[in-house]
């Protein structure tokens, strides 16, 4: 494989917004935080290369909350690539030919991909050939996008593009829950369990819902599924959310996949303002 130097450049802020029904969030600066970076991978495979793992190194900075790989390559002549990932402790995740784009972070991640703390320094693109002709060589592109801790990222959003287009009006559900918190429903032998997700959206589905939020109490651990599940039930929008549960009341938040203090009256989030504070920095409503 013959790689090309990495390119690394800072973006923009962009306004980050969704619409659903009548309420919307827009236009949300990332304040102090630091811009996203993108870095652009690029080379070319040769027969060489057949049958081999080639690892491509970029380096990850401190607080790098998601990290977005979109990949591409040249499938002339029956070319094949595989696509995996390694932090500098080991294994994050393959998902074979089956993916040209994942995402990664604390909170959730791709299906085949393992969430959870993005350590600093060199990462590894990791690239499996099973197949390319003797005499053949394909170029590939790797960008990979890097969001920093506290920016609202593309990334944390389940669905892209639009479930539905055009004006009118949208049915959904704001506060549903699941296994994840207190959501319960009876198995199949008729005791009551906590529910799996897929019941959840299931029900949203049946009952011809356009969208829906999951607001499990505090937890974060729904993402990686419904992240996984939106793909198959593409004609629902699903929202992450949140039901932040204290001692003095519960409130809903929408929009954010990071963890969100919600011991209220303690060192974590010693007054109500603290909560806000942290729900607003991430970007969500």
């Amino acid at each position: 494989m013959i790689p090309r130097q990495t390119e690394r450049r800072g973006l923009r802020p962009r306004p980050w917004a969704f619409l659903v029904g009548l309420f919307c969030l827009m236009g949300v600066s990332f304040g102090a935080h630091a811009e996203p970076v993108e870095i652009d991978l690029r080379g070319v495979i040769t027969q060489a290369d057949h049958e081999t793992y080639v690892e491509v190194p970029f380096s990850v900075p401190e607080n790098t909350e998601r990290l977005t790989v979109t990949f591409a390559y040249d499938r002339a002549n029956r070319t094949v690539i595989d696509l995996g990932i390694r932090d500098p402790n080991g294994f994050r995740g393959w998902s074979g030919g089956n993916r040209s784009t994942f995402t990664l972070a604390s909170s959730d991640a791709t299906s085949a991909y393992i969430p959870g703390f993005l350590p600093p320094g060199e990462w590894r693109l990791i690239l499996g050939v099973p197949n390319i002709r003797k005499g053949a060589s394909a170029s590939w592109s790797a960008r990979v996008r890097l969001d920093p801790r506290g920016a609202p990222s593309p990334g944390s959003v389940f669905h892209e593009g639009a479930v539905r287009t055009g004006p009118g009006w949208y049915r959904g559900d704001l506060h549903t829950h699941s296994g994840h918190s207190d959501g319960s429903c009876d198995s199949l032998s008729g005791r009551r369990v906590p529910c799996p997700v897929f019941r959840t959206l299931e029900a949203a589905r049946a009952a011809g819902l356009d969208f829906i939020a999951l607001t499990d109490h505090n937890s974060t651990s729904v993402f990686p599924e419904l992240r996984a599940l939106q793909a198959y039930y593409d004609t629902l929008l699903v929202l992450p959310g949140r039901e932040i549960t204290t001692f003095q009341g519960h409130a809903n938040v929408f929009g954010v996949t990071s963890p969100l203090p919600f011991q209220l009256g303690s060192a974590r989030a010693p007054t109500l303002d603290a909560v806000l504070d942290a729900v607003e920095a991430e970007g969500g409503l």
